[in-house]
């Protein structure tokens, strides 16, 4: 009993999370009752909408965060340098998460687990997680593949992803793998050039139809095929545990195709 109470007091933090991902790692611990508040985009899973809100990603409401008065906000960077900025003149303590590959993401589910007293269950989804990654399959050959993040500009990834890194474990490789930079945005003549067998796009209300009708399109190989495929948004661009699952999702989607 006095253990138990040693425990509590010292994995006594409390939270408020800005990072969709990360949040999805406090449920998955049975963690989220640290959790103060969260975004409005932390939506996954389903109880997050039962939990307190602080804004969007960008522009929260910090007068809200300072009333709750969370020993620690978390963030992500560099998308939300101007929301570090903002912590430091109120003088609101915070902790930066930003994995950009697979291992990354276990090494956060691993840190939220000891800053929440829930070791033994951040082991048990690590060892997990990584058994997810043992389920997959070696193709015969590596399919180039285009991925598109917006439309409006065309946004896509580079070698510094961790999207990049999910395509090579599923069997694929990045037509822009040899880009250093994470994301940026690239001609449509280059992508035309590249000439990706498979396109996946991966933003709300994605067009196959459209894209493939894209000037000067008809020539890339994905659109001779069709192989033009939407997938879910947040399960594949967010760093989270449900990477591996989407990592996995690919690989056989990749198997159907090849």
């Amino acid at each position: 009993m006095i253990f138990s109470l040693l425990l509590n007091l010292l994995f006594s933090f409390k939270f408020i999370s800005l990072v969709p991902s990360v949040t999805e790692i406090f449920y998955l611990l049975s963690a989220e009752d640290s959790l103060l508040a969260i975004s409005y985009y932390c939506n996954y899973p389903e109880a997050t909408k039962e939990k307190n809100k602080v804004g969007d990603l960008l522009n929260p409401d910090y007068e809200k965060i300072l009333s709750l008065k969370p020993d620690f906000v978390i963030i992500s960077l560099p998308m939300q340098r101007r929301v570090e900025q903002n912590l430091k003149k109120l003088n609101i303590k915070y902790i930066v998460f930003n994995p950009e590959s697979v291992y990354e993401i276990l090494s956060v589910i691993d840190s939220i687990g000891k800053l929440t007293g829930k070791v033994e269950r951040a082991n048990f989804a690590v060892d997990s997680l990584k058994n997810v990654l043992k389920e997959l399959k070696p193709l015969q050959s590596k399919p180039k593949i285009y991925v598109e993040l917006s439309e409006n500009p065309i946004y896509t990834v580079g070698k510094n992803s961790f999207i990049n890194e999910i395509l090579e474990l599923a069997g694929g490789q990045n037509i822009f793998c040899d880009k250093e930079i994470p994301y940026f945005s690239p001609t449509q003549e280059e992508i035309v050039k590249r000439n990706p067998e498979v396109i996946l796009l991966l933003y709300p209300e994605a067009n196959p139809i459209r894209v493939s009708k894209r000037y000067g399109w008809k020539k890339i190989k994905a659109v001779k095929t069709h192989n033009i495929f939407t997938l879910d948004p947040d399960q594949f661009t967010r760093p989270g545990p449900r990477i591996f699952g989407a990592t996995l999702k690919l690989n056989r989607l990749l198997q159907s195709c090849f």
